[in-house]
């Protein structure tokens, strides 16, 4: 879960990069691509502070396991 959480990330910052960059040389789309960049910059957030909790739900595990082993 944590690796799809880390792709999905790594994913809309590739998605806004790709947009901004074709908004910068004023390509023109059918669509609105600050919305889309709006999107992708939502879905970093969540998907990074998702990952980023686990990963300290993680180590908080690990630190109870260590401090267990120490205390027999």
């Amino acid at each position: 879960m944590k690796k799809a959480l880390k792709v999905i990330s790594l994913v809309s910052i590739f998605g806004f990069l790709v947009l901004w960059v074709l908004n910068k040389f004023s390509v023109e789309f059918d669509f609105n691509t600050v919305e889309i960049q709006s999107i992708f910059v939502l879905i970093y957030l969540v998907s990074s502070l998702k990952y980023y909790k686990m990963s300290i739900d993680d180590k908080d595990t690990e630190i109870e396991n260590l401090k267990a082993k120490l205390n027999v």
